[in-house]
């Protein structure tokens, strides 16, 4: 996080209504401040809270795979993982393009990835534990 900076009225303010007014405008840049604050941290929490929620999903579907008795491949796990972002609306605001093309690129190199892979096989979800995050 930046430094916060002071800053030095290097004039004196003379007038009370000049100093009320500076007041009032260091105490609502304080408070703008703040809000911007609260809302990045805000937006971190979601986005932890997004990814964890979309690990669990995951794991879910790994773990009811294995109890049927089938082996998961990289190849199954990616057509699951290429369906649920297939199933996700995509926002219509344009400054989210750059994400949509980042999950194509991570679903191509998904695929790309699975082309090498495809006689690999693992049961992960036996394996995989997700860990409570400290908050």
């Amino acid at each position: 996080m930046a430094q916060k900076r002071k800053v030095e009225v290097t004039t004196d303010i003379d007038d009370e209504s000049d100093r009320v007014l500076y007041s009032v405008f260091r105490s609502a840049a304080g408070g703008l401040s703040h809000l911007y604050s609260q809302a990045l941290n805000h937006h971190k929490v979601a986005f932890e809270a997004g990814q964890r929620h979309a690990l669990e999903k995951l794991n879910e579907w790994m773990t009811v795979k294995h109890q049927e008795g089938m082996l998961v491949t990289t190849a199954d796990i990616s057509a699951y993982l290429q369906n649920e972002l297939n199933s996700v609306s995509l926002p219509s605001n344009p400054l989210h393009g750059r994400q949509n093309e980042a999950d194509l690129s991570f679903s191509t190199s998904l695929t790309q990835s699975q082309d090498r892979d495809e006689n690999a096989f693992c049961s992960l979800s036996s394996e995989m534990e997700i860990e409570e995050s400290p908050h």
